[in-house]
């Protein structure tokens, strides 16, 4: 094992370059060049990318893997020759091979031939369904375990198990440079680097928690130093170059979130806390190694952009893992029309009954036909753009029949032509109208016991077999923790209605077809106003309309003086078909933190964030 000087004290440091397949392009670069870590990780994957992927590979089968992290790799090949640090990616979606291989190439373009490439392979089960049908499993959704994938109306075209650390450990320890994974779980890299610096066991469950909690920190690269965070306004005079998260784990497990000085960006504790609640299902955060337990998290700024983690727990993985099932679902299309000044409801209202006049019984030809208002002018608006707003139409349907002759959107939305609304205006760019295949996704189980991985080099026989994972090594899911809090008491004294961000930080983002949200605060005494404030019943008044019903689970984290939330089916059928233009649910918390609720004076004379 290669050992750096940053790395003599015994702490495993590992550095982000990536937090999804189009981020900043010189990161790798960056990180290879200042950052004295040993590891470097890139995660390229998402709910979305998969699918994506999922389309390409039906016109382009050799390809399915991200292609950015060749373009990133070639900005960073004559730093990485003279640094010499471990590479690890997920990069490989679902092509984990062919993407190897064509790093191997570019490497020789670049005069680097002394790198071994590996990669991991077994968690891609679309080959395997009827195989593992035939074992018994059912591939039930994750929402409702009742209803098995033979009951979804469509055709898988992918189908990836989130598997754990294991494969990359075995590559790392056969002493590859550089590591390609398919859909290994966001925070696999990180436990896998940890894991193999510091010899852990696989029985290390405290251990191997803090780790995923590490890579859970770093994984999105600039969320953790400030991006997305609710706090922006401090930083607006440097958002831009953001470093990307910096891990220094323990050999206990326990860690510092870090990142390079001489960039933009910071770590506090109000970022970590924001990233902590990104994506989380509550108060157990499942992997396919262990289960982490973060009710007695702690969160611990110390100055000088480090931030410390500990309290994380962990117990052994649970017999079950995530598989994310992707199928084609039809074709969909979306233009946004706008309207300025006076009647803006009246003027949608017209078009809408034109639509509907105009398709009659045609309509149910659509899975959806949604028209949501986006935006609400100013009054006397000094501007014609400050006076305007949109109307986005966006339309599913499972046969390019229902557009019509024509093929495309535009003629349903404007079905009598000048007959339009007063001041009736639309995109001139039309690409969006015309009707393309998306993707609906089935998030569903599958038994570890069932997921062996397989490690190979590129250019060498070798195949190393990584055993899966055994039952005995298994324990059932914790229960998620759900509960209210007691009764509100008015005791804060005199209180000013306003947003609730004036003194409340928040973080969200998509679980499924579910929204997270995590609520915090920036001092102890604040803290039980907040957990007596948010609860369920208040969650909903604070949703306002956009609550339809949903299913709501609450916990606390009081020692990030953290209230969570999951607001279940509110992406309806995930990321990839939902037709809320906030697909990923990043614009829940800021829709919430506007939401007015009685804010005690006393908090607000300490300043607004």
């Amino acid at each position: 094992m290669t050992v750096s000087q940053a790395s003599t004290d015994g702490v495993f440091r590992i550095a982000a370059f990536s937090g999804y397949s189009g981020d900043r392009s010189d990161a790798l670069k960056d990180q290879a060049a200042r950052s004295g870590c040993d590891i470097l990780f890139g995660d390229y994957l998402a709910e979305m990318n998969l699918a994506t992927r999922a389309l390409e590979m039906r016109k382009f089968p050799e390809l399915g893997y991200e292609r950015n992290f060749l373009h990133h790799l070639k900005i960073a090949a004559s730093v990485i020759a003279e640094k010499r640090p471990k590479i690890i990616t997920n990069a490989g979606a679902l092509n984990p091979r062919g993407l190897a291989e064509a790093v191997v190439a570019l490497l020789e373009q670049e005069g680097i031939e002394d790198l071994q490439v590996a990669y991991v392979e077994g968690d891609n089960l679309i080959d395997r369904l009827d195989e593992l049908a035939a074992a018994g499993e059912t591939f039930p959704h994750l929402e409702d375990y009742a209803r098995p994938l033979s009951s979804w109306r469509l055709k898988p075209a992918s189908a990836n198990a989130y598997v754990g650390a294991r494969g990359i450990v075995a590559a790392l320890r056969a002493g590859a440079d550089i590591v390609i994974s398919g859909r290994c779980t966001d925070a696999s890299p990180v436990i896998a680097g940890a894991a193999w610096f510091h010899g852990w066991r696989w029985d290390q469950y405290d251990e191997l928690a803090g780790a995923l909690l590490a890579g859970h920190c770093v994984e999105c690269g600039a969320y953790v130093t400030g991006g997305n965070s609710s706090g922006f306004r401090a930083l607006k005079d440097q958002y831009f170059n953001f470093a990307m998260g910096i891990a220094e784990i323990a050999k206990d497990g326990t860690f510092v979130v870090t990142k390079q000085p001489e960039m933009n960006g910071v770590v506090t504790d109000v970022t970590v806390r924001s990233q902590i609640l990104y994506e989380i299902q509550g108060n157990v955060y499942l992997n396919p190694d262990v289960q982490a337990l973060i009710d007695d998290i702690r969160v611990t700024d110390l100055g000088r952009n480090r931030v410390r983690v500990d309290g994380v727990r962990g117990v052994a993985p649970p017999e079950t893992t995530k598989v994310g099932i992707c199928g084609v679902a039809g074709y969909q299309a979306e233009c946004w029309v706008a309207a300025t000044g006076l009647d803006i409801p009246d003027k949608f209202e017209v078009m809408k009954r034109q639509i509907y006049e105009n398709l009659g019984p045609k309509i149910k030809e659509f899975d959806v036909f949604d028209m949501t208002q986006y935006g609400v002018p100013k009054e006397n608006a000094r501007t014609e753009a400050e006076g305007t707003a949109m109307l986005r139409v966006m339309v599913q349907a499972k046969s390019l029949d229902a557009f019509g002759p024509a093929g495309h959107l535009l003629p349903l939305v404007n079905p009598d032509g000048l007959g339009h609304f007063p001041g009736f205006q639309w995109q001139m760019d039309s690409r969006t109208c015309i009707p393309v295949p998306f993707m609906e996704y089935w998030p569903a189980r599958v038994h570890v016991r069932h997921l062996p991985l397989t490690v190979r080099f590129v250019g060498s026989l070798l195949k190393i077999p990584v055993d899966p994972i055994s039952p005995a090594e298994t324990k059932p899911v914790v229960p998620q923790r759900d509960y209210d809090p007691p009764a509100f008491a008015d005791k804060w004294g005199p209180t000013t209605p306003g947003p609730l961000g004036w003194v409340v930080h928040a973080r969200s983002g998509d679980k499924g077809g579910n929204a997270n949200v995590g609520f915090f605060v920036r001092h102890k005494d604040e803290y039980e106003w907040l957990r007596t404030l948010l609860s369920k019943s208040k969650m909903v008044e604070l949703l306002g309309d956009e609550f339809k019903g949903n299913r709501i689970e609450r916990v606390e984290f009081p020692g990030m003086l953290a209230v969570h939330f999951v607001v279940h089916d509110y992406l309806g059928r995930g990321v990839s078909s939902t037709v809320r233009m906030d697909s990923l649910a990043k614009g829940v918390a800021e829709f919430l933190r506007a939401r007015h609720v009685d804010i005690p004076n006393k908090f607000l004379l300490k300043s607004k964030i």
